[in-house]
Order: structure tokens, then sequence, then C-alpha cells
């Protein structure tokens, strides 16, 4: 039975998801949609805002849905799904939640990986979040939960754009672009905007796309500090390539990989990180080469957890490396990278070198 995709709408406090949302619910294409909101603070009333025939609205309050509520979100999306399967609700095709201006994302996202009842029936289709073009450069420099918003997104929304001129916007979007350089930013003035620009995006489907724009298109290359992933030998992990985003210890780090990988090596390491980091990884992309498989591996995961990893037809260009993202708080790249080189160790000979010692021995 193919999974009910489902959008995660987030956004700092005040930067318009529900006028967005409200919106968006009176457009044709958006009919056979549940929406899910959740409001922090005793008294709710934006589910009021957004109430619209032919639409299914749930709301989740007294707390946050990312930490108080999160066990309600899940107990919630099942029984929309089971109302659905036995015909006692309204036919939906997609969910949209929306959160609360204090919620991260990234514990959302990882409820519906982790929940084995939730990934049968859901599947992330994307997490879009709306920015204040007036507040948000003050938000970003003093709220965590804002920063993780933008670094999550897979597509931006810059709000209240009106209120701002042309200097103040250029430097926030170059901000956003620093933190989130894969994420497509979009205007909305006003909350119009093409419901098309927002669903049946699948975009956690376009990891190599995602993937290539953080390691080729990196904002830093503008500036001349940052030239790609450049390498003289396998295995090496370009230390230019993890170029920060000095957002509260966000930083979002790249390692291309020549040599393909044999997957007890891939496994070893990504589950050695998310065992010992995962609370501070909050998002991993990846398009691997995997050894005897003729097609790119997609993988993609946040904190401890990860998504069964995906086939792409082709490689998105001629460039056939490894190349990982992994966005991060609080944590050095060396961290991942001396992981990588105890996989490697741990494999012993036999690799693409034929040395029989580890990467890590050969590190001075």
């Amino acid at each position: 039975m193919p999974r009910l995709p489902v959008t995660l709408l987030s956004g700092f406090l005040g930067s318009g998801k529900t006028t967005l949302l409200s919106r968006l619910l009176r457009q044709t294409r958006m009919s056979g949609t549940a929406v899910v909101m959740n409001e922090f603070g005793e008294i709710a009333l934006d589910h009021l805002l957004v109430a619209t025939a032919g639409v299914q609205t749930v709301l989740l309050d007294g707390g946050c849905v990312c930490c108080a509520v999160r066990d309600d979100l899940a107990e919630t999306l099942l029984s929309l799904h089971a109302g659905r399967e036995a015909q006692d609700a309204p036919a939906f095709e997609r969910v949209v939640i929306e959160t609360s201006g204090l919620a991260d994302p990234t514990a959302i996202a990882a409820l519906l990986l982790r929940d084995p009842a939730l990934a049968a029936r859901f599947e992330l289709d994307a997490v879009i979040v709306t920015v204040d073009a007036l507040h948000a450069s003050g938000q970003l420099d003093t709220q965590a939960e804002a920063v993780n918003q933008v670094m999550l997104a897979d597509r931006l929304l810059l709000t209240k754009v009106d209120l701002v001129d042309t200097a103040t916007r250029e430097a926030l979007c170059e901000r956003l672009r620093m933190l989130n350089p894969a994420a497509m930013q979009l205007s909305c003035a006003h909350g119009e905007i093409e419901p098309s620009q927002v669903i049946g995006l699948h975009a956690r489907g376009d990891t190599a796309l995602d993937v290539t724009r953080w390691h080729v298109a990196d904002p830093a290359q503008e500036s001349g500090g940052h030239q790609g992933c450049k390498h003289d030998a396998s295995r090496d992990h370009d230390p230019t390539c993890g170029h920060a985003a000095h957002d509260h210890g966000i930083r979002a780090h790249c390692i291309c990989i020549d040599e393909p990988f044999d997957w007890t090596v891939l496994s070893s390491w990504l589950g050695s990180v998310a065992y010992h980091h995962g609370e501070n990884i909050l998002r991993m992309k990846a398009i691997v080469q995997v050894q005897d498989e003729a097609q790119p591996i997609v993988m993609h995961g946040v904190q401890r957890w990860l998504h069964e990893p995906g086939t792409l037809p082709a490689w998105p260009g001629e460039d056939r490396r490894s190349r990982f993202v992994f966005i991060v708080r609080n944590l050095p790249r060396a961290a991942l990278t001396d992981a990588l080189d105890a996989a490697w160790c741990e494999a012993g000979p036999g690799g693409a070198d034929g040395d029989a010692h580890c990467r890590a021995a050969r590190l001075v």
C-alpha cells in the first residue's frame, strides 16, 4: 500500500505559517488534505483560522509538538490513517503538519522515521519553512530553533518581503544560503503561493541533487574561501570541504570519498556515528558509490535514525564519488572522519588499495 506523503510546515513565531496554510487550503488542489496543527499556549486559535470545507483539521495543544505532545502526534496520525482505511472519516491523500513556532522539526522528522507504525503508513515529502524577512536576522542571532528550522528545510519561503529594503533582503538570502544552500528560496507575499511549490515535492527523494548542491554550489566558493572537494588520493577527506555555518554551533560537514564503499564499512561507519553522536546530527544526506552496485545509493537520516537506502536510476553527472553532508551541532569534522577510519580499520585488509594497515595508522 502506498504511503501517504507528509508535508512538515515550520517556521519561527510570527513568520506567517498559519496565513500561508489558510490561503493554501482554499485552493482546489489542496482538497483531500488532513491538517494537524500544534499551538504552544493555553488558548488555541490558529485552527479556527484555517477551517475550510473538505479539510480535516486536528489540533494538538498543551505543548510543543516536538517534545511535550510528540506521542500525541503519533497517535493522531495513526488514528487519522485508521479512520481513512475504515472509511469512518473523509478520505485524504496527504497530511500537512503545522508546528508551533518554537518547534524543532528535527524531532518530528525523526519520529516519522523511528516509529515503525508511522513509517509503514507515512513518508516525509518535504520540510517547508517560513522565514520572516523583517525579523529573521535577529531571530537567527538569538533563537536556536530558528536556525534549526532553516537548516532542516527543503524549501524556504520568505514572508514580509514587502516590509524590507533590497539590501536587507539580499543580506538575509545570503545568510540563508550559507545555512542551507540546498534549499530553494521563494518569496511568499501575504501567504500567496502555488500549491505545487510546497506539496508533492518528493524532496527527500532528491538527495542526489541536494548533496550535489552542498558540495558544488557551496556559497563559500563565491567568496573564494572554498574551492570544492579536491582529492589527490582515494579515501581523502578534504578538510576544506567542511565550511561552517556560524550559528549556534551548527555546521555542515561535506565529505567526498573516491573509493567505492563496502556495505559493511558503510554500515559500520554510519551506525557508529549515529550511536555516539546522533543527538548532534540534525540531518545526514548522501549519494554513495557501493561495491557491486550498478546504481548510486541514496541515503538520508535524522539524528539516530536512517531511512532505508534507495537507488537512483543513474548518476546525476559524471562524478562518481561518494558525497556525504552532515548538518551538525557542536560536532567537529574529526568525529566523523575518525569514525570512518575506524570502520576501515575494523574491516581489515582487502580494501581497494590492498593495504593491510588501517587508514588511521597512516594519519600523521
